[in-house]
């Protein structure tokens, strides 16, 4: 059975309509495009019950054709001359029976988000339009509008963010250089100069928080934060900037302080106790570090040099701020959900190779925990992962500095228990992730 939504049409219609690309949105309506390269909309047409032919819903005049799932809308957009320019693109919203609920003036563009907000830009300003019949609610004047929640949208304008509602009605004056995103127990955190507030959204209150820096989710580690880390913060306290590092990736040594995890209303989940913490893919537990962390120049093999940290001991705590893997380590990362590979010895240093771009360690004596239990010893050079996970088994290896041998005979292997299989052992080849 193909549940593929992509070019499902019989080959008739295909001809019928000369199409070369579609695709099934629901029962009912199938975006496709001609060989014209223009996009339409096509339905299907029954008699006594039963389908009998395909008619058009949208005719194909437009450039291009979406489904747009908040709205719940078809969307075309015409281009003038066919050639997309921003200012002189018409967009256009259709309902599921072809009629046109909204068309653009030239020059106009719209955009929705989660809550469903449809958000309209004119001349570089940003305003609101109902979510019924597209009347123009607020009048596009801000070089910035988010959705906060349902009623409060953070706006910015000549450089300053305040908060207003639907109405347009000022809530918080425009005179804060930042707003967060996150929105938590009906609380936003504000900074204005270089203090952060609580702001409590019931009664307007502003409470002072004691946070030097807060910064939004972040992770050295591959497909991390994940989606339900972004209600966290990380924060610091008794911070010193180096601005020699202003890169995304170099958090850890631009910030020099005292780093712990707050929510969106400025509460703290992990206290402020450590050199530096990082999510992981899993949103219960945190990477965290202790100690002076030095910033040194690093030669590798290649006579390259690069940035090299010491004088840092890593651990895992949950989000109770309780030790899952001591913190005694040289280094850690995650492979799997509670699953992590420690390193004692070796040279911390971020690698900036063509797709890589991530903090690692070369030269460490690894071993593996599972949650709070440590399944192998830490004596192995190199450890088989991909797209850094291991699947189903331990595999690791001596005498690899670099990657993992595939080929070779000569590893060990552990059960994700801790047990070492001696007999029989599982190829490593057999548990490889095929992204």
């Amino acid at each position: 059975m193909n549940d593929s939504p992509y070019n499902k049409l019989p080959d008739k219609i295909k001809r019928k309509f000369k199409i070369i690309y579609s695709e099934l949105f629901d029962d009912n309506i199938t975006v496709f495009k001609n060989k014209a390269e223009k996009w339409g909309v096509l339905k299907p047409i029954k008699k006594f019950g039963f389908l009998s032919s395909y008619g058009y819903l949208i005719k194909p005049i437009y450039n291009s054709v979406g489904f747009n799932k908040e709205l719940k809308l078809i969307e075309a957009v015409k281009y003038k001359n066919n050639l997309w320019n921003q200012d002189k693109n018409t967009f256009m919203f259709f309902d599921f029976n072809g009629k046109m609920i909204w068309k653009s003036k030239q020059g106009e563009s719209i955009t929705t988000d989660s809550f469903g907000n449809i958000f309209l830009n004119r001349a570089n300003k940003i305003g609101l339009l109902d979510k019924e019949d597209f009347r123009e609610t607020i009048e596009p004047k801000y070089q910035q509008l988010n959705a906060l929640n349902n009623t409060l949208f953070k706006a910015f304008k000549d450089g300053k963010y305040g908060i207003i509602n639907r109405d347009n009605l000022t809530i918080l004056d425009f005179e804060f250089n930042e707003i967060l995103n996150v929105v938590e127990k009906n609380r936003v955190i504000v900074k204005k100069n270089d203090t952060y507030f609580s702001l409590d959204f019931e009664n307007n209150s502003l409470t002072k928080l004691p946070f030097s820096k807060i910064l939004k989710a972040s992770s050295n580690t591959y497909r991390a934060p994940s989606p339900e880390s972004f209600k966290y913060l990380k924060s610091i306290i008794n911070l010193e900037e180096n601005e020699d590092y202003d890169e995304y990736d170099f958090e850890m040594v631009r910030y020099k302080g005292k780093w712990g995890i707050i929510d969106g209303s400025g509460d703290v989940i992990i206290p402020n106790n450590y050199c530096f913490v990082d999510f992981l893919r899993n949103p219960k537990y945190f990477k965290v570090g202790i100690g002076e962390i030095e910033v040194i120049d690093y030669e590798d093999d290649e006579e390259n040099y690069r940035t090299s940290i010491k004088n840092v001991k890593w651990g895992i705590v949950d989000i109770n701020n309780e030790i899952i893997v001591p913190i005694e380590y040289d280094w850690i990362d995650e492979v799997e959900s509670t699953v992590w590979v420690v390193y004692k010895g070796g040279t911390v240093f971020y690698n900036d190779d063509y797709q890589e771009d991530y903090w690692t360690i070369k030269n460490g004596k690894l071993g593996v925990y599972n949650l709070n239990k440590l399944i192998t010893p830490i004596e192995y050079d190199t450890i088989k992962k991909n797209w850094f996970r291991i699947k189903e088994y331990i595999f690791v290896q001596n005498g690899r500095t670099k990657y993992f041998d595939d080929n070779s005979t000569d590893y060990d292997v552990f059960t994700l228990e801790g047990k070492k299989i001696e007999v029989n052992k599982p190829k490593p080849k057999d548990y490889t992730y095929y992204e």
